[in-house]
């Protein structure tokens, strides 16, 4: 697949795409999932090149925990590697528990 119909699958530029790949500029959480979902691989994966083993809490868990978390600390979410860190840090409590 070419770059273009790459960037034309993702909906955005080609001029956007090859700055994700030359990292001049770094994909929202969002855009990322999607890249990772096409690949087929986990954003974890796609991120650090390493897979980590967890299991995965329900999506409403997860986003609750996010939302009190985010509310009760004023975190920023904007950048996807606070969101991918909170995540995971969320996700080790909650083994903890099991």
């Amino acid at each position: 697949m070419s770059q273009e119909e790459f960037a034309k699958h993702l909906n955005i530029g080609k001029s956007t795409l090859g700055m994700y790949e030359t990292n001049k500029r770094e994909p929202g959480h969002e855009m990322t999932a999607q890249i990772a979902a096409f690949f087929e691989v986990s954003v974890d994966w796609l991120t650090t090149g390493k897979e980590f083993k967890h299991k995965p809490m329900s999506a409403t868990q997860e986003e609750i925990v996010i939302k009190d978390l985010v509310a009760r600390y004023n975190i920023n979410l904007s950048n996807p590697r606070t969101r991918e860190k909170l995540e995971k840090i969320i996700q080790l409590v909650f083994d903890d528990l099991q």
